[in-house]
């Protein structure tokens, strides 16, 4: 058992990114505390004794030295919490710290292997179980020798007493040690269960209207229920565990406490002990079940705990498949020159991308078309660098891109996604997490053509913006992103189909706005509209991961079967557009 124990404390010890200093504070406070503990019953015992001999100058001695002991107790007991509780700070900080830090290092892949639940109830709970341990650690250690002390001070008084002491604490440990490894089991089981119904609740919420529209409430109604009866199932077995380790295992405490008195008193009455070693023992045997209890919580929280550990080692030992180096290269102004150079991309044996070579120029705004599958999404994938090319260079401003700094690579390239995310709180500070300077957001706004509706709001950019965004349109929050996206002075932007969420009237006014973004940055977009396609300088047209045309929306019409077909695909009007 001590092995296994050992175990979950170096991985924890490995996690938990405690403070030597103040664990180390943790340590001595609780050897002190519980030193003091074992030592003021042996004075109070003496206190008795005293009083029963009727020696009142030593009654008062005694008292004077038990009081002194219990308030040194009381006083290194609040230093303990006092360190216990800089240690949680300190602790849980520098992991929400490293969570954070991971988080934003993750790529595309990382929701697939961590599931949303899994997740958040890791940072919410887990955390917290982390960072709580260390008053645990020390009640493992130490409450050993606590209670060897005891089993050593009543030996003095025959060895029937520490034999009992002995056998109680072994039982009682067995049972409630036993219960608590099965308690544990299926609370494991339990946050399992857990993480799925928060998955589960989380994607009912994001997708709540679509649910109401296609009537969908039974049936996930019914996949709920299922969800909920193994939980119940699960959780009703874990309370009669739980039963067992805090309830029935006190009769074998009941039972022992029964036998050590009925011992003392026939002791007492042979005149083998007298009335304060009765107390005293009695005393002892009262606080070694409490220190036992102590222990036992101590493993049940470090069991516990040890399950927490490899739930938040799962999301801290999460690498993407390729994590991309960047290089040193670091040029403060960009002129957004891109170049991709025979590029060619292939993932899981799929070739995706075959031998794309095309330029864009400073101030130029670049379409990228064609047909779901066709390979639009990992050209941006690959100029966000969150794609290597297999074969093949990219070039901005005639460097590779894989030698630029982290930092001024990107700072040069930002995205509007078609389904962008906004924060929970006001447009301001939506803005301020960019650029906090306010003429700029407003420019910013103007330029996106958000800033007029902003003004007709009663808090102006001090609005709060609900979770998604959900008071304000679809288009309102595109054109908000969009704006954040300009903020960040990037020579290049691009920009994700960002007409899917406009209404009609607001995607009218995006050609004007692409002429307004290309004077000051190179504009690449894929988008499906084809008056985008008109609105652009040139159009790059990918079939099959390859491409089939580039040039302006006439030469296209001529030399591109693809290009024709999208335009009837796309358009409501149909061929009238060709």
């Amino acid at each position: 058992m001590v092995k296994e124990y050992l175990k979950y404390i170096k991985d924890y010890w490995a996690i938990a990114k405690l403070s030597p200093f103040f664990f180390a504070i943790n340590i001595l406070t609780a050897i002190l505390y519980k030193g003091l503990a074992v030592v003021y019953p042996f004075l109070g015992a003496m206190v008795i004794k005293s009083l029963t001999e009727k020696n009142m100058v030593e009654t008062y001695w005694n008292i004077a030295f038990f009081a002194t002991a219990y308030l040194g107790y009381r006083f290194v007991l609040y230093f303990n919490w006092r360190a216990y509780s800089w240690n949680v700070n300190y602790s849980y900080k520098r992991l929400h710290d490293e969570i954070f830090n991971k988080l934003i290092s993750v790529d595309q892949d990382f929701p697939e292997k961590i599931p949303k639940g899994f997740f958040m109830n890791t940072i919410n709970s887990d955390l917290i179980s982390i960072s709580e341990m260390a008053d645990e650690l020390a009640e493992f250690f130490i409450t050993p020798f606590q209670i060897f002390s005891i089993v050593v001070i009543v030996y003095q008084y025959g060895i029937i007493y520490p034999v009992l002491f002995f056998l109680s604490r072994v039982i009682y440990h067995h049972v409630k040690d036993q219960a608590d490894k099965n308690y544990n089991h299926l609370w494991q089981e339990t946050r399992h269960q857990d993480d799925k119904y928060s998955g589960f609740l989380g994607q009912v919420a994001s997708g709540i209207q679509e649910v109401k529209t296609f009537n969908m409430l039974p049936k996930l109604h019914h996949k709920l229920s299922r969800i909920q009866l193994r939980y119940n199932k699960i959780y009703k077995t874990q309370r009669s565990e739980k039963t067992i380790r805090d309830v029935d295992s006190r009769f074998i405490y009941y039972a022992f406490q029964a036998i050590i008195y009925l011992v003392l008193i026939i002791s007492l009455i042979n005149g083998q002990i007298t009335i304060d070693i009765l107390v005293l023992i009695a005393a002892y045997h009262e606080s070694i079940i409490g220190y036992l209890d102590d222990f036992t919580d101590a493993c049940m929280d470090i069991r516990l705990a040890s399950a927490s550990v490899r739930r938040v080692q799962a999301i801290l030992d999460y690498h993407p498949e390729k994590e991309f180096e960047f290089g040193q290269t670091a040029i403060e102004h960009l002129d957004g020159h891109i170049v991709f150079d025979n590029v060619s991309l292939t993932i899981n044996k799929k070739p995706i991308l075959r031998n794309i070579s095309f330029e864009v120029k400073p101030h130029e705004t670049l379409a990228i078309v064609g047909f779901p599958g066709a390979g639009k999404t990992m050209l941006f994938n690959l100029l966000l660098r969150l794609k290597r090319p297999t074969k093949g260079k990219i070039y901005l401003d005639d460097i590779n891109i894989e030698e630029f700094s982290k930092e001024i690579y990107t700072s040069s390239v930002a995205v509007a996604n078609q389904t962008p995310f906004i924060f929970n709180t006001s447009i301001r500070n939506n803005l301020d997490l960019v650029d906090t300077n306010i003429k700029k957001q407003v420019e910013a706004c103007k330029i996106a053509g958000i800033h007029n509706f902003i003004e007709t709001l009663p808090m102006g950019y001090n609005t709060i913006l609900r979770e998604n965004a959900a008071n304000v349109s679809g288009g309102q929050k595109q054109m908000i992103s969009i704006a954040r996206t300009i903020l960040t002075d990037a020579e290049i932007i691009l920009l994700d189909d960002i007409t899917t969420s406009l209404d009609p009237d607001t995607a009218k006014l995006v050609p004007a706005l692409l002429k307004r973004l290309e004077k000051d940055h190179t504009v690449i977009m894929i988008t499906k509209k084809p008056e985008l396609m008109q609105a652009a300088d040139r159009t790059v047209v990918l079939n099959h991961g390859k491409i089939e045309a580039i040039g302006r929306h006439n030469k296209l019409l001529k030399d591109s079967p693809t290009y024709r077909e999208l335009q009837i695909y796309s358009s409501p009007k149909g061929v009238k557009n060709v």
